[in-house]
């Protein structure tokens, strides 16, 4: 009966994802207040409803106390919801919601029911999305193959092992995600973070010998990820799938395409030129910009530098 709990409850927690990303910052505006407020109304309302009528059949389950546990968390919420030009004070109901959000997310999956995680506007990672690849580059081209997988392999055995240990140690998770909050999103509370998947991709693309490949890759999701978070929370209103909308990829093919390019340009001078530039530029761009759409289950952080280095592989050779 649990996994048919989580099948009823999944509409709402859909409506409820809608609603949380509409408090984001970037995308807030005091004329949303009223359908935000119904909305989680109806959720509260309904969550409670679920809970109740299927509590006989899953008493003590996992899934059944973090609805229980939100529903009572919302209702606290719902009599002290603040203006509609109260931009901070909404944000703040966000934050308050989110880790209770994420931790019945993560109760839906173990059921094998999809509920989209949030991911809220965060310039800090941003920031460091773009510094971090300048730096990845700038190893990627300077440090010579016979040594470059020493620490690669070094970086990939240090992340998976700290992954690992943390499944055994809420306190030692705990510990780790306070000292990477400012550029975690919450829901890698539960999952394999971003930052492991992009050390794996960077130990894979160093097997490759192959600098031009491994700095395409990581220019993309460097530069050409973060403008695609930004423009779509920011612009975006035509949604495509997985919460990604036209707008955001727009603005990641394009970004991907010049990143593409300036590596070509400045760091391979020769490798392409004229058309052919263009053409593995754009067609990298728009391979990294697919695996960005549809990564679904598979982390970006991992899909979007493999995918963008195959593609560059395979144009490179035309």
């Amino acid at each position: 009966m649990t996994v048919a709990l989580a099948q009823a409850s999944r509409p709402l927690l859909v409506d409820l994802h809608e609603a949380l990303r509409t408090l984001d910052p970037a995308r807030w505006r005091a004329e949303k207040a009223a359908q935000v407020r119904a909305q989680l109304e109806r959720v509260a309302e309904g969550l409670a409803a679920l809970a109740e009528r299927f509590a006989p059949e899953t008493d003590g389950s996992t899934l059944l106390e973090r609805l229980q546990a939100f529903v009572a968390l919302l209702r606290a919420q719902l009599p002290n919801l603040p203006e509609p030009a109260a931009a901070e004070e909404w944000v703040e109901v966000r934050q308050n919601l989110q880790p209770a959000y994420e931790d019945l997310v993560q109760a839906m999956r173990e059921k094998a029911v999809h509920v989209p995680s949030l991911r809220p506007t965060n310039y800090v990672r941003n920031l460091f999305h773009v510094l971090n690849s300048i730096v990845v580059i700038a190893v990627i081209e300077l440090v010579p193959y016979e040594y470059i997988m020493w620490p690669a392999s070094c970086a990939l055995a240090s992340v998976w092992f700290l992954e690992i240990s943390r499944r055994f140690s809420v306190s030692w998770n705990a510990k780790i995600m306070r000292l990477f909050g400012p550029v975690a999103h919450p829901y890698e509370n539960h999952r394999v973070n971003s930052g492991t998947w992009f050390v794996s991709a960077l130990f894979l693309l160093a097997l490759t010998g192959r600098p031009e490949l491994g700095a395409m890759g990581v220019a993309v999701l460097g530069f050409a990820d973060p403008a695609a978070a930004l423009v779509g929370r920011r612009f975006g209103k035509h949604k495509l799938v997985n919460g990604r909308t036209f707008e955001g990829s727009a603005a990641f093919f394009l970004v991907g395409t010049l990143a593409v390019a300036a590596v070509l340009t400045v760091l391979h001078p020769g490798l392409v030129l004229g058309w052919r530039l263009a053409m593995v530029a754009a067609g990298a761009a728009l391979t990294g910009t697919l695996a960005e759409l549809f990564s679904f289950r598979v982390d970006d952080n991992l899909s979007i530098p493999l995918a963008t280095a195959l593609a560059g592989f395979g144009l490179l050779l035309i």
